[in-house]
């Protein structure tokens, strides 16, 4: 992404939120320092990691409760509570819910592996494209 005009401010997150802004800063094109203004090496979150704290970050900018998010779309909290720590992957069709109330897309949820391909290409059965890989799948659907 080309950035014409930057600018620099101050934020304060709760610590572990660190690597999923700095990712976000580093995909816009921007970059992160430390108080005294040296860089912040900015390490890529595990893939493994980024849905849950994603789902976890974007239910408290809604003011959510695990409870309140769960009842949303239909699901028991303690599968929120497991989605959150990485304990039990997204299937897409709870993604699609999640991102619907979160405002946000169903990929910050999903990991990317086999068994996501595999549901897209279940739910896209009846002659409707399939996927070989997950990154063909997320650029096909803009998500």
């Amino acid at each position: 992404m080309s950035m014409t005009q930057q600018t620099q401010v101050h934020i304060t997150i709760p610590a572990d939120c660190l690597p999923l802004v700095a990712e976000l800063v580093t995909r816009l094109g921007g970059s992160m320092a430390d108080a005294g203004g040296e860089a912040y090496p900015v390490m890529p979150m595990p893939e493994i990691e980024r849905g849950g704290k994603m789902l976890r970050a974007l239910r408290q900018r809604a003011g959510m409760t695990q409870k309140a998010l769960a009842d949303t779309i239909g699901l028991p909290q303690s599968h929120i509570s497991e989605f959150e720590k990485n304990r039990r992957t997204v299937p897409y069709k709870h993604a699609r819910k999640l991102a619907e109330v979160l405002h946000s897309i169903p990929s910050h949820f999903m990991t990317p592996n086999a068994a996501t391909i595999a549901a897209m290409n279940e739910a896209g059965g009846n002659g409707r494209q399939t996927f070989a890989t997950t990154e063909a799948m997320y650029r096909d659907l803009g998500i």
